[in-house]
């Protein structure tokens, strides 16, 4: 077990890629801290870990209150004693011409996908100063924080800020042996993913063709990861964004 005793909050626990990463953690040994809005899907989540021999805590956590995201950190190291990984998964996207963004969708999505990162890496990186021994913090950026698109401003902006967030809280924490990292996941085969499919908003045919490795990814393909950069074979990365999208940003082709 590649995780084994180690205590891990995951923001966005409920579902996709966050989910995919509490459950591996689980199995690798990780006492796990579940947090999302969605206290039902989390319980859930909870109960099927601990069927399976592993130990979860559910935490109810809106991470664009940071109350609430000291409250989560806080829970976490009264219930297990301390913390060990912070991954801040939680996001939101956002589709608008800009010409018609209004302030409450550019807020809302700064606000969740950039602001809540940064509490969520202060709160875990104080505990894990203050504790001693060094720690692992895992922001989820997006393919969309390393090139631009239409209709993507707030949030474009908001996930290449938490890659450069990424940068300075690398260099800025080392010191204390915390590594800081981020994933940048491509099109990836989540249940909001697939639900905009079934829509046909999402037309997957462009997307196979224009991703060099030929399909979605799936969120399996984004936890492997996940594992490696907190675990201690990733303890000479830090400051890194590591992009999981079968090669679509490399491609640099529409």
């Amino acid at each position: 077990m590649r995780l084994k005793d180690k205590v891990a909050v995951v923001t966005g626990a409920s579902k996709g890629i966050g989910k995919g990463i509490a459950q591996r953690y689980a199995e690798e040994g990780a006492k796990v801290v579940l947090a999302s809005r969605n206290e039902e899907l989390l319980r859930a989540l909870a109960q099927d870990i601990q069927q399976k021999g592993g130990e979860a805590l559910s935490v109810r956590a809106d991470v664009t209150d940071r109350g609430d995201i000291q409250s989560m950190v806080e829970k976490a190291v009264q219930h297990y004693g301390r913390l060990d990984i912070m991954v801040n998964n939680a996001g939101i996207g956002m589709a608008r011409p800009s010409e018609q963004l209004s302030a409450d969708d550019w807020h809302r999505t700064i606000d969740t996908n950039l602001n809540a990162v940064f509490f969520g890496c202060q709160a875990a990186g104080r505990q894990m100063i203050q504790q001693g021994g060094g720690g692992k913090i895992l922001n989820i950026a997006s393919g969309y924080g390393l090139v631009a698109a239409p209709l993507r401003a707030a949030y474009c902006a908001s996930k290449s800020a938490c890659i450069m967030l990424t940068k300075v809280l690398a260099i800025e924490w080392a010191k204390y042996q915390i590594n800081v990292n981020a994933l940048a996941p491509g099109y990836t085969r989540t249940d909001i993913v697939q639900e905009i499919i079934d829509r046909g908003v999402l037309d997957v045919a462009a997307i196979q063709r224009r991703t060099p490795l030929g399909r979605l990814g799936e969120v399996e393909d984004v936890v492997g990861t996940a594992v490696l950069l907190v675990g201690d074979e990733g303890r000479f990365i830090t400051g890194e964004t590591v992009a999981i999208d079968g090669g679509w940003v490399a491609y640099g082709y529409i």
